[in-house]
């Protein structure tokens, strides 16, 4: 089945492209005859490269540049995204260096700090600040954030993957794990490693007048691949995720050994889910083949099959969408997870059918352990309430 990217999509490419490496946008593709800006407009909100998109769109020709009207709500979007860059950046400055009177290492993991591989870190479209603090410090970053007294999610749990809070109406993530394979065996080796790798921060990146700590680049490159991966498969993901990971490649090029990304993708399962993936930096956003490790031009039918899915799905997957919403329900509600979760991945196995097989296994089981668990839990409580 053949998934053609539509013309706005290519010109949406192009402008990308054009921020991405700072230079002029390849024309060939507008006409004013030819250009639907607000379909472009409406491309670049749902993939999240808003402002990559409309800081190419303004320095075009000046035939070819958009409608007066599309310019000015182009310049008001552009100036509430630097704004909120500027907020997010001061809360998540605010946030290490409190944890740090507390005796609390952060590290800061995705959003701004990978922001920062970027021409201008403003050009990437803020998100909400994850920071990594560990196993260890995981409970007492809790108890920090409650004498803090920041706005906090109402359930914490010491399994938890991370704990929510907000610090001036921006999300922070406290992270006790970086993050979670859907296999046991893989899963196991990704915990082991990132526990170690986030545990030797090599450097820290000035952010708001603060010295902050972020991962190794080795980790970054594999995290920002895994993540956007993740997210792909289980809901999905915009430009923005294919963005940061070709600007990571470009800013790490001269300090990954690729013989320890190999093994790394290996170890995870990741490795042709990559190099299917590769064909989208380096011929659709610019990165230098000798830049991307493991690009193939051979994958391009099947890359352009993976971008196709990319665009009409938008950042985690909000183009699909329905008004309709998860029922009421504790079991109705788990039903349609399964159901909604199962549409998503199914059209997608054949990018890895045997790794993406024992992932939604894994899905399957890990889901059936849950509703027994909580089943059993209601059950128990039903009979202590009875008593």
């Amino acid at each position: 089945m053949n998934h053609p990217i539509s013309l706005p999509a290519l010109q949406l490419l192009s402008l990308v492209r054009s921020s991405l490496w700072q230079k002029p946008t390849d024309v060939a593709l507008f006409s004013k005859d030819d250009v639907d800006w607000q379909k472009i407009a409406q491309l670049a909100l749902q993939q999240t490269v808003g402002i990559l998109t409309f800081e190419a769109a303004l320095s075009m020709p000046k035939d070819l540049r958009p409608p007066k009207e599309w310019i000015n709500k182009a310049l008001v979007f552009m100036e509430g995204n630097r704004r909120t860059h500027i907020l997010v950046d001061r809360c998540a400055a605010e946030a290490v260096g409190k944890f740090k009177e507390e005796g609390i290492e952060g590290i800061l993991l995705k959003g701004q700090a990978y922001a920062r591989a970027y021409p201008q870190s403003y050009m990437r479209q803020c998100g909400d600040i994850d920071l990594y603090v560990g196993e260890c410090n995981y409970l007492p970053a809790y108890e920090a954030v409650k004498s803090f007294e920041w706005r906090r999610e109402k359930i914490f749990s010491l399994d938890a993957k991370h704990y929510g809070c907000w610090l001036n109406g921006v999300r922070i993530e406290l992270h006790r794990i970086a993050g979670q394979l859907s296999t046991k065996s893989a899963n196991r080796k990704f915990q082991q490693w990132s526990s170690n790798q986030l545990s030797i921060s090599e450097s820290n990146i000035p952010i708001a007048g603060k010295d902050i700590s972020v991962p190794t680049p080795l980790f970054d490159i594999v995290f920002v691949f895994l993540h956007m991966y993740h997210h792909f498969l289980n809901g999905g993901i915009g430009l923005r995720h294919i963005c940061d990971w070709t600007m990571l490649l470009h800013a790490h090029s001269k300090e990954i050994d690729v013989c320890q990304l190999e093994q790394k993708l290996k170890d995870y399962h990741l490795i042709k889910a990559w190099s299917l993936f590769t064909p989208i930096a380096v011929d659709h956003l610019g990165l230098k083949e000798s830049e991307c490790p493991f690009y193939s031009p051979d994958n391009k039918k099947k890359s352009d099959r993976i971008l196709a899915y990319i665009l009409r799905e938008g950042n985690f997957g909000r183009a699909l969408v329905k008004s309709s919403q998860r029922p009421d329900g504790y079991l109705a509600g788990k039903a349609y997870s399964f159901f909604h979760h199962t549409r998503r991945l199914m059209p997608k196995l054949w990018i890895d059918p045997n790794t993406l097989s024992r992932t939604y296994v894994s899905y399957v089981i890990k889901g059936l352990s849950r509703v027994i668990k909580d089943i059993k839990l209601k059950i128990s409580n039903l009979k202590i309430v009875a008593f």
